[in-house]
């Protein structure tokens, strides 16, 4: 019995300690970061936004964002059925500035 109590004993006191060291290795991280801050501020750099074309895929019309070849977003409407000029500017790509601006067109091509 003495012995399992010794065994117990010992082992919250090794896990005592290494809670104990692992606060104190976490602490001693925090006390330097202000330190290490004042050495290397952080730069912001700003992105630029991501360029979103309005254009057709597989002859659907389709928004494609980046520099990618394949659209981010294919919807079910077929670029066939608009006029011809509307067809002839989705084929060169609309560029598209806002979501507000990508609602408003495809408002009008889908109506």
């Amino acid at each position: 019995m003495e012995h399992t109590f010794l065994t117990t004993a010992a082992a919250l006191a090794l896990t005592a300690a290494a809670v104990v060291g692992a606060m104190a290795f976490s602490q001693s991280f925090a006390k330097e970061e202000p330190h290490l801050a004042a050495e290397n501020p952080e730069v912001s750099v700003l992105e630029e936004p991501e360029e979103m074309v309005l254009g057709t895929f597989e002859g659907k019309l389709a928004l494609f964002v980046g520099k990618s070849p394949y659209p981010n977003r294919i919807f079910d409407f077929m670029v066939r059925t608009l006029p011809l000029e509307d067809q002839s500017r989705l084929a060169e790509g609309i560029k598209i500035s806002s979501e507000e601006e990508l609602e408003l067109l495809l408002e009008d091509f889908m109506s």
